[in-house]
C-alpha cells in the first residue's frame, strides 16, 4: 500500500501568494499600531492639583488648594475649601458647575467667606493650569 497521507499536508505556495500574504499581514501590523496609538492619544490627563492664590485684602491673601481629581469629576454637591492662613482662614465655596467650567478651561470668579478679627472676604479667581 502506497503512503498518500503525507501528500494531504504539502502546501503549494507561489511566490505571488506569499508576497500578497505577507502585504495583507503586513498592512494588518501597521494599521493594528496606528489604533493602538489613537486609543491611547484618546486617553484623558488627569488634572494635578494646583494652588490658586486670593486678592490681597486687609494687606494680606490666602491660598486654597484646588483638587485635579474634583476638576476631573465634579462632586455633585460641590465642595467647600478652607484657605491656608496663620491667624485666620476662609472657606470657597465651589459647585459642581464651577467644577466643570474649569474643567473645560474657563475662568471661575468665588469670594470667600467673611471672617478675621476684622471681617472681611478675598476673592479668588480660578483657572486650570494649562
Amino acid at each position: 500500500m502506497a503512503n498518500t497521507g503525507s501528500r494531504l499536508f504539502e502546501a503549494k505556495v507561489t511566490r505571488r501568494s506569499f508576497l500578497l500574504g505577507s502585504i495583507g499581514v503586513t498592512t494588518f501590523i501597521v494599521a493594528a499600531g496606528g489604533m493602538v496609538q489613537a486609543i491611547a492619544g484618546c486617553a484623558k490627563k488627569k488634572t494635578a492639583d494646583f494652588i490658586v492664590a486670593s486678592s490681597t485684602d486687609f494687606n494680606h491673601s490666602h491660598n486654597i488648594t484646588i483638587s485635579g481629581a474634583d476638576v476631573d469629576s465634579p462632586p455633585s454637591a460641590g465642595k467647600t475649601i478652607t484657605s491656608d492662613g496663620a491667624t485666620h482662614t476662609h472657606q470657597a465655596v465651589l459647585t459642581k458647575a464651577h467644577f466643570a467650567s474649569i474643567g473645560k478651561g474657563e475662568q471661575v470668579v468665588v469670594t470667600s467667606t467673611a471672617t478675621g478679627t476684622t471681617p472681611h472676604t478675598h476673592t479668588f479667581t480660578i483657572k486650570k493650569p494649562a
